[in-house]
């Protein structure tokens, strides 16, 4: 990070001077929450049994406070759940079901397909000269140049750079014509080998499109996403779509509902997590429909965070009066670990505009049962950013940082008056 970014501050870095002046530039007063609002991410409450969660993986085990000058930029997109567009998709097969012949459809010419063994490295000798491609019934010759095909085995690819296995043969289709459909056969492989087989088409104008509304859930809540085709500015249902929510090992799975408008799905985060292992989980959907005469396929996938109620933040919120600004967060704690909360610091200007402040960060080991967080930011920074209260405190996290999962987050936030009788920003003044 930069100067300015890594500019953290502490109390004993304050000048006499700026100690005097510190009560009149902020003159901070009672805190309180924000109403919530619809996108937050909230533990109402904790389950009554410790939620099965992993051990903390934490190795600090004392408590830190940071706080630096923070500029936004408001230009800038709002950040907004993972996405994924595809012009691919994958079909399992055996070597019998290559022998009788495998039926793939296009969506466009040019297409690049790749045959593999499921399972890497099992010693599969895949024949170039065996492979038999045919485009709308018409058989395609291994030859480079129009109209031909040239397939390049493992080594060939790796030789290129890419990174694949070396049970591998590739080719791109020709890039001429309205292809329909690809015939793949191929005898000689024993029959229960397990194949899968990549057709990924860069020229289509179909997308698939998978969207979901957040990164992080919580496990036993609701989860849902967005799911179409997409030509251009088009929007279409797929008229088959299979989705189903995996584990990070891949050893466990839940499958996924579509809503009735046919662009959505929808279902619960398992309430009791399975020992997976780290890492995220993934939601796969497998798209089909006919659009223009055409059958179009994607795949998709998009990986999220599901944690544990491990803790929560409650209800209490104090400023305890200092120089500069620090609030006390009640947090509730089910599981023993270490825990942040974070939140970006505005501050008002003489004009009475809302301007931001600081970024500020705090973490410590919380054991089972209440306890608290601080929120501190140093008088010094205060002085220097020219703001005073009223301030509000944005985009509030709760993290489990052993077990790097994000449990709350408040985009509001919660506000502190001037004094105990000074005056208070409604919160439906609240600039977003």
């Amino acid at each position: 990070m930069g100067a300015d970014m890594k500019k953290f501050t502490t109390i004993s870095a304050l000048l006499p001077a700026l100690a005097l002046a510190a009560g009149t530039a902020s003159a901070a007063g009672p805190a309180e929450w924000a109403p919530p609002g619809g996108d937050d991410l909230r533990i109402q409450s904790l389950p009554a049994t410790v939620p099965a969660a992993p051990p903390s993986r934490h190795v600090e085990s004392k408590p830190v406070s940071y706080a630096w000058p923070l500029t936004i930029d408001r230009s800038a997109p709002a950040p907004s759940g993972p996405a994924m567009e595809s012009r691919e998709y994958w079909v399992d097969t055996t070597g019998r079901g290559l022998e009788q012949g495998l039926k793939l459809p296009l969506s466009s010419a040019g297409a690049i397909v790749r045959v593999s063994a499921l399972h890497a490295d099992t010693g599969l000798l895949l024949d170039a000269e065996r492979l038999q491609v045919s485009i709308d019934g018409m058989q395609l010759s291994q030859t480079a140049g129009a109209g031909g095909i040239e397939v390049l085995g493992g080594a060939d690819l790796q030789a290129q750079g890419m990174a694949v296995p070396a049970d591998t043969l590739a080719f791109q289709l020709p890039q001429q014509g309205r292809p329909d459909s690809l015939r793949l056969q191929m005898a000689g492989l024993p029959a229960g080998q397990a194949l899968v087989v990549h057709v990924f088409e860069p020229e289509s104008q179909w997308m698939g499109r998978l969207a979901a509304n957040r990164h992080n859930y919580l496990a036993g809540n609701d989860i849902a996403l967005d799911v179409g085709l997409v030509k251009g500015d088009e929007r279409f249902a797929a008229e088959s779509i299979q989705a189903v929510l995996v584990s990070p090992d891949a050893a466990h799975s839940w499958p996924l509902e579509v809503t009735d408008d046919g662009f959505g799905l929808k279902g619960l985060a398992p309430q009791d997590l399975p020992d997976a292992g780290e890492g995220l989980y993934e939601v796969h959907a497998y798209l089909q429909g006919h659009q223009d005469g055409t059958l179009v396929r994607r795949d998709l996938k998009v990986a999220v965070s599901i944690a544990a109620p491990t803790a929560r933040l409650t209800d209490r919120i104090a400023s305890n009066g200092s120089a500069g600004l620090a609030i006390d967060l009640g947090v509730e704690v089910a599981a023993a670990g270490r825990y942040q909360v974070s939140g970006q610091v505005w501050g008002t200007a003489a004009d009475g505009s809302l301007r931001p402040l600081a970024m500020a960060q705090t973490a410590a080991v919380l054991e089972p049962g209440k306890g608290e967080l601080r929120l501190d930011v140093p008088a010094e920074l205060v002085l220097e950013s020219g703001l005073s209260a009223p301030f509000e405190v944005r985009e509030v996290q709760l993290l489990d940082q052993g077990r790097m999962a994000v449990l709350e987050t408040r985009s509001r936030g919660f506000t502190v008056a001037r004094d105990a009788g000074g005056p208070r920003r409604p919160f439906d003044t609240i600039e977003q």
